[in-house]
């Protein structure tokens, strides 16, 4: 049969795996495994072991407590494993997503035996290994099995809808190790490519800040502040193996924190992350924290259009507005000391747009004071009186000190 994305029959769908996904909980990830995405955290306790879950059923919960109990190497934990969307091969994805979170508990906690698990599916006569959603609803006979590299089993499970007989069962057998084998390869690279490398710095990397950003002159406006301490910077193109952080926060300095905190503790070193945008007195404060896709996504021209829509008929004395700036400094593994600075420029929407320069809403940001939109300033009379010089004024005054607690 032909499978989505032309894979072939033993081929595993892409995995993509978020270390450390909340801030909150540092033993925690987001497993994506094609279009199946688990969350899953693991907190240490002074009880016995729970297991949690949302999104999951009552049988499924229990098949996993009973596969991860022989693995741990406590079981003083309370696990908790979300099911964000089901592609697929749920069952082994959920056992997938808790085993990352349990590498990440400190040594001596974590999982005493390497595990990983994979779905094998009889679909139309042929043994297929990973099946997605649509191959699972078309199997015959289904195996989730856990196990070792070295191929010792250590959970199996059967569904389908026949029951498999004793020559698709081994066909089954086989699809399935040769499927955790891989699987184990992949997390491993992912957590050499994102974890491992960084838990012991290195001493070149003692005077390193990383600014979370991917645009070099934004961080550019950040070089002053710490040039004079000797202290380096990198960007986000210096890590291209990070994954993204979806900002899902509601406010500037969620986003902003979502995205240091994140960051830091993928990389063990202090991060500065900002989210920045146009507020509307008229409008309510919008578009807020959505200005770059007010209208869609990073489209100037649209989310130009749309403000001056929006605003048809309101008169110049009420077009008052705020380019505002969130910084957030994070250092790796302390997500409740973050600093947090702010700054903020006052202005007017135009009607019609005025100068070339800038970007976003600069033609249609007035400044009184200047007697100029934000495009008709040069880059660096902007740079001095932006709501981002502004917020890097005020993390000038503070993050010496900040740094050294």
């Amino acid at each position: 049969m032909v499978r989505m994305n032309n894979r072939a029959d033993n081929d595993l769908r892409p995995v993509q795996v978020t270390w450390r996904f909340l801030k909150q909980q540092p033993a925690s990830v987001l497993w994506q495994r094609g279009d199946t995405k688990v969350l899953a955290a693991v907190q240490p306790t002074e009880g016995s072991l729970q297991v949690n879950g949302n999104g999951i059923t009552a049988h499924q919960l229990e098949w996993l407590q009973t596969t991860l109990r022989p693995l741990l190497a406590t079981e003083a934990l309370t696990i908790t494993v979300t099911c964000l969307e089901d592609g697929g091969g749920l069952l082994a994805e959920l056992f997938n997503a808790v085993y990352c979170a349990l590498t990440l508990l400190p040594k001596g906690k974590g999982p005493k035996q390497v595990a990983a698990a994979v779905t094998a599916a009889m679909v139309a006569g042929e043994s297929l290994g990973d099946p997605d959603a649509a191959e699972s609803d078309l199997a015959t006979s289904l195996v989730t099995m856990v196990a070792t590299p070295q191929e010792q089993i250590i959970a199996l499970e059967l569904g389908g809808q026949q029951a498999v007989n004793s020559s698709e069962f081994n066909e089954l057998i086989l699809r399935a190790s040769q499927g955790v084998t891989r699987t184990n390869d992949q997390r491993q690279a992912s957590f050499e490519r994102a974890v491992q490398p960084n838990i012991q710095v290195a001493d070149t990397d003692e005077q390193t800040i990383v600014i979370a950003t991917k645009n070099p002159g934004k961080a550019r406006e950040f070089e002053s502040v710490f040039a004079a301490e000797g202290i380096q910077i990198k960007t986000l193109l210096d890590y291209p193996e990070l994954p993204n952080i979806d900002e899902t926060g509601s406010t500037f300095e969620e986003n902003a924190r979502l995205k240091a905190d994140q960051i830091a503790a993928i990389l063990h070193l202090p991060v500065l992350a900002d989210d920045s945008g146009l507020m509307v007195d008229e409008l309510g404060g919008r578009p807020g924290i959505y200005s770059a896709r007010f209208s869609g996504d990073h489209n100037d021209a649209g989310n130009n259009a749309k403000l001056l829509y929006e605003l048809t008929g309101v008169p110049a004395e009420k077009r008052t507005a705020t380019f505002h700036t969130t910084l957030v400094f994070a250092k790796p593994d302390r997500p409740d000391e973050d600093l947090v600075v702010e700054g903020n420029v006052k202005g007017q929407i135009l009607g019609i747009p005025r100068g070339d320069n800038g970007f976003g809403y600069d033609p249609l940001f007035y400044v009184p004071e200047l007697d100029a939109t934000m495009a008709q300033l040069t880059v660096e009379q902007k740079n001095k009186i932006s709501h981002r010089a502004k917020a890097i004024e005020n993390l000038e005054d503070k993050w010496k000190e900040w740094i050294k607690d």
